[in-house]
């Protein structure tokens, strides 16, 4: 199989906008603000996205898109020397939310405007008036899909994936395949999602995930995206290899620790990694049994977690787990990584990258217009 390379990487994210202040925060680690539950997120495009994206295009963004475009921006500054190969040939594999936040933006006006929820409830007709025609496009689960690709000129097919939190390490494993067999010589793939969309909040409100007097949980929700230039002919200015990826299904919401022990007694048989990022997204049990099998499986390899400068983006973390490994110093080029993924009632999984070099740091892409 050939190998696959990362050659150039990208991120946005509620507490993290662009690599530039990731290499900041990997240096001083600082606490994440108190999260602005049920609150709409209001994403806005970066300056220089918003300079080059046509009117018609703005009309019909929505959050995720536009985080996704202002990851872009930074994806793109990275890239700046040769700018993408051939993007006519390049697909692209998208693992994403669906849409949920313009209800949720509307529903939140009339309670503003009508004072309490109470209030709210008993007007909800006033929804019907406040609905533009203009949303159906922004509901449609390939927007994201649409942006990116008419942003970077991609014309070798559109794939969005839908796999709960393992959505991000889904497209990865796809496009791994697809380059490691010959099928296509790069690839773009890009993982956003929210935990601060209304479903998300109600449902893990409703486990106690979000009860900050829960002793069991620690989850801090907020939105993200992160994007992989993937490349299977040059190895010259890579950041990384691929080595694989490797998921399992389980119908369990949250994974037990047989879950963790079965899948990474696979990956040990296969590696010894030097570093493993761990999956870890606050909720504590889930914590111990990922954490306890790591530690017996992999007794020498240096555990870290990225939440705490992203919070829990859901569909994201994966991807913004190995752009963080990328820029993180206190992983050595040279290193075989290991990062670990779960999805609720999907299943766990993991990748194996060897990390090549640093991941460059460029100008920021300068403050949401």
């Amino acid at each position: 199989m050939k190998p696959v390379y990362i050659r150039a990487t990208g991120l946005y994210a509620e507490h993290c906008v662009d690599q530039q202040q990731l290499a900041q925060h990997l240096a001083t680690r600082p606490a994440l603000p108190a999260p602005a539950l049920y609150q709409a997120a209001n994403v806005r495009l970066v300056k220089s996205e918003l300079a080059v994206i046509a009117r018609e295009d703005r009309s019909i963004l929505n959050d995720l898109a536009t985080g996704i475009l202002n990851a872009t921006s930074d994806l793109l500054s990275q890239a700046a020397v040769r700018g993408l190969d051939a993007p006519e040939d390049m697909p692209l594999y998208a693992g994403t939310d669906g849409v949920a936040e313009y209800s949720f933006t509307a529903l939140s006006q009339l309670i503003e405007k009508l004072g309490t929820p109470q209030a709210t409830l008993q007007n909800l007709g006033q929804l019907s008036g406040m609905t533009n025609p203009i949303n159906m496009m922004r509901f449609l689960s390939t927007n994201p899909v649409y942006h990116l690709s008419k942003r970077l000129a991609l014309r070798g097919g559109g794939y969005p994936i839908r796999g709960m939190s393992l959505s991000g390490l889904y497209a990865l494993e796809d496009a791994v395949a697809e380059l490691q067999a010959g099928r296509s010589q790069q690839a773009l793939v890009c993982a956003a999602g929210s935990m601060r969309n209304f479903d998300s909040l109600v449902v893990f409100g409703k486990l106690g995930l979000l009860d900050p007097e829960n002793p069991a949980a620690n989850l801090h929700p907020s939105y993200g995206t992160a994007l992989l230039w993937l490349d299977s002919t040059r190895s010259d200015d890579a950041l990384a290899e691929l080595q694989w990826v490797q998921s399992c299904y389980s119908p369990e919401p949250f994974p037990q620790r047989h879950d963790w022990l079965q899948l990474l007694e696979q990956a040990a048989k296969r590696v010894t990694p030097d570093v493993v990022v761990s999956y870890c997204n606050g909720v504590k049990a889930n914590d111990e049994n990922e954490t306890s099998v790591i530690q017996a499986l992999f007794p020498a390899a240096q555990i870290c977690n990225y939440k705490s400068l992203f919070g829990y983006t859901s569909k994201a973390n994966n991807l913004l787990d190995i752009v963080a490994m990328l820029a993180d110093p206190s992983i050595k080029p040279g290193s075989t990584v290991l990062v670990n993924g779960a999805g609720f009632g999907v299943g766990i999984g993991y990748v194996v990258v060897k990390k090549l070099r640093h991941s460059p740091v460029h100008s920021t892409t300068g403050d949401a217009a």
